[in-house]
């Protein structure tokens, strides 16, 4: 029995000291100065950065624990990864560079933090902070749902019924407040001063004009395929009436009957014929939209082309993204004029993908066509879309395969993707954060 008692206030006393740590949390209250921390590691690949960052911040904990004697219950926390290349602009080489991964970070003992969104040691080191996004995390002897920002879920659209003056339990006139509150997170938003699109999944957009829904519109091909490719949302479940007749579902075979109830019901209905066998074929709703639709949006987003750091490109133009997406994992990716994807988790840029330019004549969206119909080919400090491979030296190391270009610099790590020796796109990831 005593063994036992023993063991228990042991158990008690272990958890009641435990550390949580807490990062961007207004509501702590420091109670001592800072502890600052700083380590080196070298990198010698590319697919190692996100172990690499997890030892530094479990060596720092650790050098922590060592070097001061008293635990506290909650620290604030402020970390900054830089990477150092040993790369020379005066020498460039085409090689695998070595490179230096520097960690600062920050610790203040605090009190009166937001418990709820507190992390333990395990979920720090893992780097769950850097996303904003909800995820299990498994371990030998844990399982712990985490959602730093509380962030907003996506719809499955329990109720996906359209008719003429219901859109999914939203009618026409409705707030844009509303829609948000009713549907949840949208897949992307598309907006100037007086005018914005939400677009749920990847086919139904909600119109709004000062605020005010005003238009509905579904398309299978709403969205080009290099935004579809982010997002995993779907449609099979939309069910479409006129309001008297039975619903119908998109793999519903029309008859030319039903076509034209549908066509003196909404705004535009658009078919399809699709092939179910050999000899026979369906004609199938491919496109419906009811009420305004908005065909111009005025582009206040600026390209980043590399000409300031990441992050300050950012904080700059915080209040003038007009293309965002958010993909499945709740990254947020600003889209700019210029083919430039950059992904954005936490207040970072995380990643930036370059796209090679495409057709806009499939999309649907006229609004957002007429965007993309605006961009100019993308560029990264000097470095151009269909620039020779051998440009990359200009920036950074890099060794080329047979389709692309495994790239290195003090900024940028990733890769290029070329033909016939030219730049096509690229996906890098920054070391800036």
């Amino acid at each position: 029995m005593r063994t036992l008692l023993c063991t228990l206030l042991c158990f008690w006393q272990c958890t009641a000291q435990a550390t949580n740590y807490f990062v961007q949390d207004k509501s702590c209250e420091a109670i001592s100065p800072e502890i600052e921390i700083s380590l080196s590691a070298t990198l010698r690949d590319l697919d190692n950065h996100q172990r690499k960052r997890q030892n530094l911040r479990q060596k720092a904990l650790n050098k922590y624990t060592a070097q001061y004697k008293q635990q506290h219950e909650q620290l604030y926390v402020e970390e900054h990864f830089t990477t150092q290349s040993s790369h020379s602009a005066e020498t460039p080489t085409i090689s695998r560079a070595k490179k230096k991964l520097h960690y600062l970070i920050k610790l203040t003992p605090s009190k009166n933090c937001n418990q709820q969104v507190a992390m333990t040691s395990e979920l720090f080191i893992s780097g769950m902070h850097k996303r904003s996004l909800s995820t299990t995390i498994e371990g030998n002897a844990m399982e712990v749902t985490l959602d730093i920002n509380n962030a907003p879920k996506f719809t499955q659209f329990n109720n996906p019924l359209i008719t003429p003056t219901n859109f999914f339990g939203l009618q026409l006139g409705s707030s844009y407040e509303q829609v948000l509150a009713t549907l949840g997170l949208a897949s992307l938003s598309l907006s100037d001063k007086n005018n914005a699109i939400l677009v749920y999944g990847r086919n139904h957009a909600f119109h709004f004009k000062n605020n005010v829904f005003i238009g509905y519109q579904f398309h299978e091909m709403l969205l080009p395929m290099v935004i579809n490719n982010e997002l995993s949302l779907a449609n099979e479940k939309l069910q479409i009436s006129t309001g008297t007749e039975q619903t119908i579902s998109l793999d519903t075979n029309l008859t030319q009957q039903a076509i034209n109830k549908l066509k003196n019901s909404f705004d535009e209905i658009e078919t399809a014929s699709y092939k179910v066998s050999i000899d026979k074929s369906e004609q199938r709703v491919v496109g419906i939209s009811h009420g305004e639709i908005i065909k111009n949006i005025e582009n206040t987003t600026q390209c980043y082309n590399g000409s300031m750091l990441a992050d300050e490109y950012l904080k700059k133009h915080e209040s003038s993204k007009t293309l965002k997406v958010v993909n499945e994992d709740h990254d947020n990716i600003i889209i700019t004029p210029c083919y430039e994807f950059i992904y954005e988790g936490n207040g970072y840029i995380s990643k930036l993908k370059l796209v090679e330019p495409f057709s806009t004549a499939n999309i649907k969206l006229a609004a957002l066509a007429g965007y993309i119909n605006q961009s100019k080919q993308w560029s990264l400090t000097g470095i151009n879309y269909n620039d020779p491979v051998s440009n990359l030296a200009k920036l950074g190391d890099y060794d080329e395969f047979f389709d692309s270009a495994e790239f290195t610099s003090e900024h940028w790590d990733g890769y290029f993707y070329i033909y016939d020796g030219k730049l096509l796109s690229a996906e890098l990831t920054s070391n800036d954060y």
